[in-house]
């Protein structure tokens, strides 16, 4: 006969179903408490509402013939109190309150005959005795039948009212319960393909439910979940055709480049003018920073992610003569005047040179673009506030209000700003990428008294530390990490080249120690016994740790 499917319902039906459960468990709930209350009834444990008052009209013949009247001949369930004619109480159980309203209902008796209320539930039999007045008191209400139940427990009927409605809430949670358990499994499709979608999971297929409207919403995520796998799988191809068209094109650029470079060297090796060298050095090292940015380029094609910072210990004043040297061949050609001003003569910082060498060119070569021929560009270095401070200032027709606001995003192009046509708006987006991974800021301004632009790109780069510093913070932790150390005999002496850490160094230790120094020492050669670590540099420097008395010392 084939598969059978399931039958769909609305979501109406759903509820309607669970509703019609809720009301048949309240129904049942409710009729055995009914049925309980009944049989107890039956059965004598209970009397009923009118036992008390039963009891007393029976009783009432009796005790009018009785010459005297005590407490054991009072019915059950029935209070009692006697009075003289005048109103004066003889005998009785009832308190001075209930003993007035009894007399009020004795004076109701003499001309209306009956039982009396007093409105409060409690009922009256008046019984005219010969010289006194017997009064019963009692209320229409079940009673058990024994004493002790009656003293510690709720009347019947509020303890059964009670019970039938704690039972009718424990229907209601255990439908509740039922209900949602029956929806969270219908939405679990749901649920499951939106979480698989959220972790970008598309390879899988939507389950259904069994509730229409939820199978609708469903179908819809199916076909948004179609579309985006389709969607990214195409962006994906794309990505990856135009990262192998950069890799080609970035391999095709090796070689013209290697030419020349190549061809460079040969002009340099002839007998060439001072200005003609200067050219050709321009070219050297043109190409040769261009290789490099060329084989970043394919790493970065090759890999799909951005290259991570390559700190290095740079001194200024080197680096500095460096961009100037290059930034003159840009400058040439409008024989534009560079005027450079270091503040931070003999100062060593730490940073990724290539990407600041980058940056720092892409600000000049923007720079150069917006001056005039014969024009002047200043580059200011100093330190403000823990922050190694660039600026780049121009004579050009400095930034419009426009720029100021937009110049540093991608692909922006300000033609009031900009003279020349090569120009892609991504110099001053580069600068400002590499000054935030320096933990810096790039800002825009013009110059009051030249009219032209200005760029500050602040670094937070920080003076580096020497390599003796850097190998005792490495000592000084693995110290830290040992339970037992000795912290109090740590000693320090950097003029005298050594430092002393006595800790109780393992094995694991020595592990950590390799680690750590060939972290900050690439170029380390470990010798020596297997006890101790032996490591000696280019630089001259050499440290002994010994895990034994736990001494390194740094010569």
């Amino acid at each position: 006969m084939g598969n059978m499917k399931k039958r769909k319902i609305s979501i109406s039906l759903f509820y309607l179903k669970y509703f019609v459960f809720l009301s048949i468990g309240i129904l049942f709930v409710t009729g055995i408490w009914l049925i309980g209350f009944n049989a107890l009834v039956a059965g004598g444990e209970i009397y009923p509402a009118n036992y008390a008052e039963l009891m007393a009209k029976d009783a009432s013949d009796q005790l009018k013939r009785l010459s005297q009247i005590s407490g054991d001949m009072i019915p059950d369930l029935c209070q009692y109190v006697l009075f003289t004619t005048g109103g004066s109480m003889k005998d009785g159980n009832l308190s001075a309150k209930e003993q007035k309203a009894a007399w009020k209902a004795v004076e109701e008796s003499r001309s209306d005959l009956g039982i009396k209320t007093d409105g409060k539930g409690n009922f009256y039999m008046v019984i005219d005795r010969a010289g006194e007045y017997l009064v019963l008191r009692y209320q229409i209400i079940p009673q058990y039948r024994s004493p002790v139940l009656r003293r510690y427990l709720l009347p019947p009927q509020n303890l059964f009212l009670l019970g039938a409605l704690l039972s009718v809430l424990l229907s209601i949670a255990c439908t509740a319960f039922c209900f949602g358990r029956a929806l969270q499994k219908r939405l679990s499709p749901l649920l499951a393909a939106t979480g698989k979608i959220q972790g970008q999971e598309l390879d899988f297929t939507v389950e259904h439910s069994e509730i229409k409207e939820i199978d609708a919403v469903l179908e819809s995520v199916e076909k948004m979940r179609a579309a985006l796998k389709e969607s990214l799988e195409k962006q994906w191809q794309q990505e990856q055709a135009r990262r192998d068209q950069i890799a080609a094109l970035a391999h095709d650029l090796k070689t013209p480049l290697t030419l020349v470079r190549g061809n460079a060297e040969l002009l340099g090796d002839g007998k060439l003018e001072a200005d003609q060298k200067e050219c050709v050095d321009y070219i050297e090292n043109s190409a040769l920073q261009m290789q490099e940015y060329v084989q970043m380029l394919i790493e970065i094609s090759k890999t799909g992610a951005v290259l991570p910072l390559k700190k290095e210990k740079i001194v200024l004043d080197l680096f500095l003569e460096e961009v100037q040297n290059q930034c003159k061949g840009l400058c040439t050609a409008k024989r534009i005047r560079l005027q450079c001003n270091n503040r931070c003569e003999g100062k060593t910082v730490a940073l990724d040179r290539s990407l600041f060498t980058r940056a720092l060119l892409n600000v000049l070569s923007n720079a150069v673009e917006s001056t005039p021929e014969e024009g002047s560009i200043f580059l200011e270095i100093y330190e403000e506030k823990e922050k190694i401070v660039f600026a780049v200032s121009d004579t050009g027709s400095g930034f419009s209000p426009e720029a100021l606001k937009h110049a540093t995003e991608q692909f922006f192009m300000d033609d009031q700003s900009r003279s020349g046509k090569m120009h892609f708006g991504m110099g001053l987006t580069i600068a400002k990428a590499v000054a935030e991974q320096h933990g810096g800021r790039l800002i825009l301004e013009n110059v009051g008294e030249t009219g032209g632009a200005k760029v500050i790109m602040e670094m937070n780069c920080g003076e580096a530390k020497g390599l003796l510093e850097e190998i005792t913070d490495v000592v000084r932790e693995c110290g830290e990490i040992i339970l037992h150390a000795d912290r109090s005999r740590n000693h320090i002496d950097e003029k005298a080249g050594h430092a002393n850490f006595v800790t109780e160094y393992d094995k694991k230790i020595q592990q950590i120690l390799k680690e750590r120094f060939l972290q900050i020492l690439p170029e380390a050669v470990f010798v020596g016994e297997e006890e101790d670590i032996h490591a000696s540099i280019g630089s001259g420097y050499a440290f002994i740790v010994d895990p034994i008395d736990g001494t390194t010392n740094f010569i």
